[in-house]
């Protein structure tokens, strides 16, 4: 490396740490609080310009240097004030303060608090989804905020003697009649989410952590249907406008754990149905998360 190579490094890195004054200390120029450090990158060649000191507001210095493979330039900010200012990752391969993930989960489902007469049972209830994340890692990779938007759907089974219909705006189970067979019925609920959460790893490897957060659901949809064979014909029932919650809460946690897909839990403290149009049934969802 020549000596302007040498220089302009030199000076770059006082602009940042600001560890002394605008002066020459033998082949090396210090800046002491640099009042603007301005850095111009074009094909091969690069353009240092500082203006301004701690004791000469109207010092100004130029750094041209060629660079013959643009490969070898390197990018590091290690302030944590300066976050803001990376926000993709560097040629070096190091993670950006900023990113965005994507995840998808499959797992069982469960409705709470409901009546017998209900039967919702656990299997074959399941869930599943994905999410898009803006991850922010403000103080390195084991503490990061997440926030971001995703699809879910909620399928829960019932016992094969009842299914769900509307009486009156109530939905309420029925048993199925004794000529109709080979029977089933369900209640399928579609959300569009809102997670928040927070997560920290316990590792520097960012593989064992854990993420605790909130979901906030837009119900779209739900409707509940039911299947059955009636003098040797099939149908397929499906009653709409069931009367959910347009918006349901949601707390969140998940356990990362390397090697293997992580395991979620979520459970919704605010009721499925509004008073007067279902069962006031909680949703518990628990499975993998990748």
């Amino acid at each position: 490396m020549n000596r302007k190579n040498v220089l302009g490094a030199i000076a770059l890195l006082a602009c940042f740490c600001a560890k002394a004054s605008a002066s020459a200390v033998g082949d090396t120029i210090v800046v002491e609080e640099a009042k603007k450090v301005r850095i111009e990158t074009r094909d091969t060649v690069q353009r240092i310009v500082i203006s301004g000191s701690k004791e000469d507001p109207e010092f100004h210095y130029v750094q041209r240097i060629s660079i013959p493979d643009t490969n070898a330039v390197r990018r590091n900010l290690t302030s944590v004030k300066d976050f803001n200012k990376i926000s993709l990752p560097g040629k070096d391969g190091k993670p950006s303060q900023w990113s965005v993930s994507g995840h998808i989960f499959f797992g069982l489902d469960a409705l709470l608090n409901t009546p017998d007469e209900y039967g919702f049972k656990l299997f074959p209830s399941f869930n599943f989804g994905a999410r898009i994340l803006a991850d922010w890692r403000p103080y390195g990779k084991k503490n990061v905020w997440s926030a971001g938007i995703g699809a879910a759907a909620h399928i829960y089974g019932m016992k094969d003697k009842n299914y769900l219909t509307k009486v009156g705006d109530m939905l309420t189970p029925v048993a199925f009649p004794p000529e109709q067979t080979d029977h089933s019925s369900s209640l399928l609920v579609t959300s569009i989410e809102v997670p928040i959460m927070y997560t920290h790893y316990f590792d520097s490897k960012a593989k064992w952590g854990i993420s605790l957060g909130g979901i906030v659901n837009f119900n779209v949809s739900a409707t509940a249907s039911r299947t059955y064979e009636y003098q040797g014909e099939d149908y397929n029932v499906t009653a709409k406008s069931i009367g959910q919650n347009v918006v349901t809460l949601d707390a969140l946690a998940i356990i990362h754990i390397p090697s293997c897909p992580d395991i979620y839990c979520t459970y919704s403290p605010t009721k499925l149905f509004k008073d007067g149009r279902g069962p006031k049934a909680n949703q518990l969802s628990f499975g993998i998360y990748w």
